[in-house]
């Protein structure tokens, strides 16, 4: 099961994360390395991080996010997980510590299998890291491009997305 778990952060976490920084990294670092993380990194303002969770179910879900070097030091305070019911898996994985400065895009399936077909396209051109469907008709996808607009632009341009209500906000995606 594929997770996405959108943390809130400290009001203090740009000013405290430093120190407990290598080591959270190094937990993710081999989370990755035994396929129970996919993808994780903060967003640039510092208000919020996303870490995509590889788990069994939930328990190994709640796990981890105890577990968690930020969760434990306090710098994380709250976390909304969603489990993806489709999920295309990234072609290939960024560095550790890369900060690959990429968009997350939100929004809505009009048609999800024209919305699939659209970000499998997208992800064979290198466009989009990775995404998938949750629940309902809510979609997600990490897209290549570090301007929002532009990556709202391009998710939309694929199709089976409804444009109205669709968010975009940067990440930097560290792994």
């Amino acid at each position: 099961m594929i997770y996405h778990v959108r943390f809130k952060c400290a009001d203090d976490y740009n000013a405290r994360r430093l120190p407990y920084r290598p080591a959270h990294l190094k937990q993710l670092d081999q989370l990755s390395r035994q396929g129970l993380v996919v993808a994780g990194g903060p967003e640039p303002d510092g208000d919020y991080a996303n870490i995509f969770y590889d788990v069994p179910d939930r328990a190994a879900l709640d796990a981890l996010l105890v577990d968690n070097e930020f969760n434990r030091a306090g710098l994380f305070v709250g976390s909304v997980p969603r489990v993806f019911t489709e999920f295309l898996a990234p072609i290939e994985r960024p560095p550790l510590d890369t900060a690959f400065m990429v968009t997350i895009v939100e929004g809505k399936a009009a048609d999800r299998a024209r919305a699939s077909d659209g970000m499998s396209g997208l992800r064979r051109t290198g466009e989009v890291a990775f995404g998938g469907f949750f629940d309902g008709d809510a979609a997600l996808a990490v897209v290549r491009h570090a301007d929002p607009h532009e990556a709202q632009r391009i998710v939309a341009k694929a199709g089976g997305w409804v444009f109205e209500g669709m968010s975009a906000r940067p990440w930097s995606q560290t792994l």
